[in-house]
């Protein structure tokens, strides 16, 4: 049997290109070049966003501001164009809504830059007049602002839809009233937090609801998840997610060859909706909201969120204590720290957090099933799971302590909140400068940890078990770990 000669791929390219007409290589040329062309554009883009995101923490590795938020202008005068309604960019943007009567209801616009503004033409009955705007931070989006900031960009808008649109609005500045405001707070990490530490961070600030885990596509870390999201009601969310696969999955960086690879970029997001708004920040409306009164509100978040983080950890302790008492009673004395140390590692292999959240829960351990020996059986737990880590120097999953991380993230979070009373909410820019700031997510040595560890198991006290460890977090809450 002869065997045919199989052609090269050049070859049948080229073969198929001798084929083609002068006008289907013209045009096949033509393609070529505006795609390489969309590239370059895209590329030119990509490397502005990503010197606009460095810039953002050119000041602080962290602030808070207010991100996207949507306002509603109430009874506004609006005066239009309908000779305009012909022009590309309606076509392009605008949704034109009629009544029965034939008459102009509802103007809807989307865009890129405009975002979607809403205008309702109409009154009857209980229906009012008004105009909804989305009013979004420059893209990328990693930039947040002030209520003086939203309140330039409602002007911006406004002035966009009468040059571009001939469309006036007037109103009432006591009229413009938040439907929905995003408060944002960004941080710049230099290593990816774990999904055990963002998962107990915003099980802290938020009621401990059902968490969502979800997945943005361009996500190839080991934990998975780049987003993590609690609904307390159908009016406020909080979420944190990862801003930089966030950004990777909308082209808005690149992927590969980033000057970014170095930065893992979160916002914590608390979303309110609707009459939420008042109620936690004391109004709704734009012209009485102030800075102020968003950073105290925010102040009282963070507040109660240490305190839920303590009762967190509490909870955490009683449960692994409960957990040793069982498998005591269970097996034989000498071998129930071996049976309690199979129990965590089977919970790591099948949750996302197991009760021991890391080694700094056993030294809080009372072990009152035990007469005597307490700390020297909170050494011998320890050593069975540092075993590992001496042996190889790799971690277990506990040694890279959550909770003094998560701790750590909200003094930060505090931390901004008083910069913010000096320097106003949103980002601050340095634009002489094209170096940026992070937050050292801080691993902790086998040396240093045993040393704070030591320390606790020493200085154990006959104080109530609550009281003790809200001492002693509070104190490292204030003074750092």
């Amino acid at each position: 049997m002869v065997r045919r000669y199989k052609k090269s791929k050049r070859e049948r390219e080229a073969a198929k290109k001798r084929h083609l007409s002068p006008a289907e290589r013209r045009k096949k040329e033509k393609h070529k070049k505006n795609r390489e062309l969309r590239q370059r554009k895209l590329l030119e883009l990509q490397q502005k966003n990503e010197n606009n995101i460095k810039s953002c923490f050119s000041v602080t590795p962290a602030y808070w501001g207010i991100d996207n938020c949507t306002v509603s202008i109430l009874s506004p005068e609006v005066t239009y164009d309908p000779n305009v309604f012909d022009e590309q960019i309606f076509k392009e943007t605008v949704s034109l809504n009629y009544n029965s009567e034939g008459e102009l209801d509802k103007i809807t616009i989307q865009s890129e830059d405009l975002g979607k503004v809403t205008i309702s033409l109409k009154e009857e009955d209980y229906k009012k007049k008004f105009t909804a705007i989305q009013l979004n931070g420059p893209s990328p989006n990693f930039q947040t602002t002030g209520i003086n900031g939203i309140k330039l960009r409602l002007l911006e808008v406004l002035h966009k839809l009468e040059t571009d649109y001939k469309i006036k609005i007037k109103y009432n500045p006591n009229s413009v009233m938040f439907k929905k405001i995003e408060l944002a707070f960004t941080i710049a990490f230099d290593k990816l937090p774990s999904l055990q530490t963002r998962q107990l961070l915003i099980r802290s600030l938020a009621k401990d609801k059902k968490r969502d885990l979800k997945n943005h596509r361009t996500s190839k870390n080991a934990d998975n998840f780049s987003m993590v999201s609690i609904e307390i009601n159908k009016k406020e969310k909080h979420i944190l997610y990862n801003k930089i696969e966030k950004a990777k999955k909308n082209k808005q960086i690149r992927k590969t060859n980033s000057p970014l690879k170095n930065l893992e970029i979160f916002r914590y997001e608390v979303e309110l909706t609707g009459s939420k708004i008042a109620e936690q920040l004391d109004s709704h409306y734009l012209a009485q909201l102030t800075d102020e009164k968003i950073i105290q509100y925010l102040e009282i978040l963070i507040s109660d969120g240490v305190f839920r983080y303590i009762e967190i950890i509490i909870t955490a302790t009683e449960n692994c204590e409960k957990m040793l008492k069982r498998i005591y009673k269970k097996i034989q004395p000498q071998v129930y720290t071996t049976e309690f140390l199979f129990s965590i590692n089977d919970q790591l292999s099948t949750t996302t957090v197991s009760d021991l959240i890391d080694e700094d829960i056993i030294t809080f351990l009372p072990l009152r099933f035990l007469k005597t020996n307490r700390g020297t059986t909170k050494r011998r737990i320890l050593e069975r799971f540092q075993c590992q880590e001496v042996k190889t120097g790799t971690k277990h999953e506990l040694g890279k302590m959550t909770s003094w991380q998560v701790l750590e993230i909200i003094r930060v979070m505090f931390h901004s909140l008083e910069e913010a009373k000096k320097y106003g909410l949103g980002t601050r820019i340095n634009p002489s400068t094209t170096s940026y700031k992070t937050f050292p997510l801080k691993t902790y040595s086998l040396k240093e940890r045993n040393e704070i560890f030591n320390k606790t198991i020493t200085e154990n006290t006959k104080e109530k078990l609550e009281d003790k460890m809200s001492k002693r977090i509070l104190k490292r809450f204030r003074d750092g770990i």
